[in-house]
């Protein structure tokens, strides 16, 4: 088995449910948000601030590394699949599921998170989930729902798909 990677809009619970499947796999977790933070001593909204395209550069990076490690479920920043590059190389490294879920439950969810740097209001949601769902939907292997369920209940639906 190569890597689980899930995709989705930031506040589809990838980082939730990503360690809980990582658990019942026994599989290490990586979150590619929390690792670029971790390289590079600041936060993904200050990386932001210098630009997305710088933000986006850094990402690649981490994602080609994480990609050479052991077999691992992977939680990717809600625009990895922007880059056709990262799509050829999760794909040839393992399984992509798609956590999807509605601009309600985002919205619910991240609160309007201020350290979501492409998430400044309500309107934003709408409109960054309707620019990246088909392509969302094209990357993936499996496409499962997180909306109106519990991470527990995703996890165990996501661990099913490595066993089909």
């Amino acid at each position: 088995m190569g890597h689980l990677w899930l995709v989705g809009m930031m506040g589809s619970g990838k980082t939730t449910v990503g360690a809980l499947t990582a658990g019942l796999l026994s599989l290490p977790f990586v979150d590619t948000d929390a690792r670029i933070a971790e390289r590079s001593g600041r936060s993904v909204k200050e990386i932001f601030e210098d630009g997305e395209i710088v933000f986006r550069r850094i990402e690649s990076q981490i994602l080609a590394e994480v990609a050479l490690e052991r077999p691992s479920v992977i939680a990717t920043g809600g625009g990895a699949v922007l880059s056709a590059e990262n799509v050829v190389l999760m794909r040839a490294s393992g399984m992509i599921v798609l956590l999807e879920v509605d601009a309600g439950t985002i919205a619910e969810r991240v609160k309007l998170d201020a350290e979501r740097p492409l998430l400044v209001s309500g309107e934003g949601i709408v409109e960054v989930l309707e620019e990246r769902r088909e392509l969302y939907r094209a990357v993936a292997d499996w496409i499962l729902s997180s909306v109106g369920r519990t991470p527990e209940e995703v996890a165990r639906e996501v661990a099913a798909c490595v066993d089909t």
